[in-house]
């Protein structure tokens, strides 16, 4: 009770203290001030002329405000409040403040509302990446990849093209469509090589390769190393291996990126390995490779596959 009566004759206060100004001329002054007073400002503006152009703008304001303040459910009382037609930007900052307080159909009804009447290509764009968030939180994966790819295809986009590739591939991901995923990623590594998207993409490649990958028989591996050599040694004889000079190493990672393959080379000989990265290419990209090795005997390389296993890291067996 006491709370309310002394909001009350607080904002009695700032109404005297603002008479005889405009509306116009309050919302100017608003732009002027800093924040705490800017806020008791516009909710004087909005309280008493709220039926007016700059009443409304002072509820933007303040939504846009709470919004930036984390302060969602109250950025929302606000927005919600204005009804001039010109104000389309309400549905935008309604979208951004229902998704991120979780009402993710309402933040979708906003956005597609927003992009039905703005001409503003950059929020559109941002609120077709609303729409997809709030469809990828809903795990409606096929809806946004469809949006996404309506965006794609779009005249909008053209400022965060890394983070389009990036959802798309993390939705085929989620679809468990992992070549087509592994293509977005791709995709983006290659054409936005120094971006945080392009890093997360690397890692995301590397995830779906472990979790695809197989050991492959003796006989394939000797003769992708060398098409002439052929063996009939056993990954794990307790005689020294014999491949000529060819010797035995697990592949532990394939990289896109020489920097990649270096910090994981590095957790390999924490581990107590030896360990060497060497390039190979395949369907046309250049892969860095990370082997732990070379291992001299069967019994060192069975050794060496149950502490990577303890470990968490997939592996193969390779020839070099």
């Amino acid at each position: 009770m006491k709370k309310s009566v002394f909001l009350f004759l607080l904002l009695s206060f700032f109404v005297s203290l603002f008479a005889g100004f405009s509306s116009s001329e309050l919302f100017e002054r608003a732009s002027r001030e800093q924040e705490n007073k800017k806020i008791q400002t516009l909710l004087t503006l909005s309280e008493n002329f709220s039926d007016s152009l700059y009443g409304q703008k002072a509820l933007l304001e303040l939504g846009k405000i709470y919004f930036l303040q984390r302060k969602y459910e109250k950025s929302i009382e606000f927005l919600r409040k204005i009804y001039f037609s010109e104000i389309g930007e309400k549905e935008f900052w309604l979208a951004k403040s229902y998704l991120k307080n979780g009402e993710n159909r309402k933040a979708i009804i906003s956005a597609q509302n927003f992009i039905s009447v703005s001409d503003d290509f950059t929020k559109i764009e941002e609120s077709f990446f609303i729409i997809a968030e709030a469809y990828i939180q809903d795990k409606l994966f096929a809806k946004a990849l469809h949006t996404l790819e309506t965006l794609r295809t779009s005249k909008y986009i053209e400022n965060h093209i890394p983070l389009l590739h990036y959802k798309i591939g993390f939705c085929y991901e989620n679809l468990k469509k992992n070549q087509d995923a592994i293509r977005s990623y791709q995709k983006l590594i290659n054409d936005f090589p120094y971006t945080q998207y392009s890093y997360l993409a690397q890692d995301r490649i590397y995830n779906l390769q472990k979790e695809n990958e197989v050991s492959e028989p003796e006989e394939q591996i000797a003769s992708e190393t060398n098409k002439t050599t052929k063996t009939t040694d056993k990954y794990y004889p307790e005689t020294k291996i014999s491949l000529g000079e060819y010797q035995t190493y697990l592949q532990v990672g394939a990289f896109s990126s020489n920097k990649n393959a270096l910090n994981f080379k590095k957790k390999i000989i924490q581990l107590g390995f030896e360990a060497i990265i060497f390039s190979k290419i395949k369907n046309g990209k250049k892969l860095f490779v990370v082997a732990a090795g070379p291992f001299p005997d069967g019994k060192k390389l069975k050794e060496a596959t149950d502490r990577l296993r303890k470990n968490n890291i997939s592996f193969f067996v390779i020839k070099r």
